[in-house]
């Protein structure tokens, strides 16, 4: 692409909002690699749609979907009593979204591919396939923008190993900023925020007494409380850590993460997003 060309649709990718991918080779210190434009959503009800198209070092060659595996009948995260549990401690979720249609991240009616992410809604499930081990991130926002609340997801890793990474974006307030709260296939786990230019490591630390269901084929309830600038995270309704940080206090769109470092086409299929309003 010439440079003019690239500088004018650089202009437009910022008027709509982007989110930029990067790759480590050891978490959680980034090296960034590559750009892509996210979805513009607003509220579940009324979304507004951008582009979704890869820039920067990405191949300028349009891509096309390869086969990767489809969502199937999901098992279920292992039952917590643990009265730390947000999930029984809050009662019923102020709104829960089951991905009947792709509505909510812009996916009704088309897949997203830029030749390292491939996402789609099928069968119930936001579904994100990394095709190559090479660390890229890619990510979905969408969904109502949250302030004070507490948001969980349901994913299912299909084959995973080592480090290959799945997670939550949130508190993304224009699909460029937001924080991450990732998780590895081998059970370690890393929150940090990205505001458009720079990665910063907010705690990271190893399974904590066995909260995630690590290796392939797991389904894992990853959820994060936020309250002013407090954040607590959570795994299958057991307490990770809690972090003080002001970097992002404003409400924001939520989504999902993925990195392969091990396993190419690491797919994810998270078949519900719930949360409930603190406010």
């Amino acid at each position: 692409m010439k440079k003019s060309a690239l500088a004018i649709f650089l202009i437009v990718l910022i008027a709509s909002g982007c989110n930029l991918p990067y790759s480590q080779t050891t978490a959680p210190t980034p090296d960034i690699v590559a750009s892509q434009v996210a979805t513009m959503l607003t509220q579940p009800a009324t979304p507004v749609v951008g582009i979704d198209t890869p820039v920067g070092s990405l191949p300028t060659a349009e891509a096309t979907a390869t086969a990767s595996p489809t969502a199937t009948s999901l098992p279920t995260a292992t039952a917590t009593t643990s009265p730390e549990d947000p999930r029984v401690l809050l009662g019923e979720p102020d709104f829960t979204d089951t991905l009947d249609s792709g509505r909510s991240f812009g996916l009704d009616s088309k897949a997203y591919d830029d030749d390292y992410t491939y996402i789609r809604v099928e069968n119930g499930a936001l579904i994100l396939t990394s095709r190559y081990a090479t660390g890229f991130r890619g990510w979905r926002t969408g969904g109502a923008k949250l302030g004070n609340a507490y948001l969980e997801a349901k994913v299912h890793v299909a084959e995973c190993s080592a480090n290959d990474i799945y997670g939550l974006v949130f508190r993304s307030p224009d699909f460029i900023k937001g924080y991450w709260f990732q998780v590895t296939c081998n059970g370690n786990w890393s929150l940090g925020y990205w505001n458009g230019d720079d990665y910063t490591d907010l705690g990271d630390g190893a399974n904590p007494g066995g909260a995630l269901l690590t290796g392939s084929n797991q389904t894992n309830r990853l959820g994060v409380w936020t309250s002013g600038s407090q954040i607590k995270l959570y795994i299958n309704g057991k307490l990770v850590t809690e972090v003080d940080d002001s970097s992002q206090t404003e409400a924001g769109s939520y989504g999902a993460v993925i990195a392969s470092f091990n396993t190419p086409n690491l797919t994810i299929s998270v078949d519900e997003f719930a949360y409930w309003n603190l406010e």
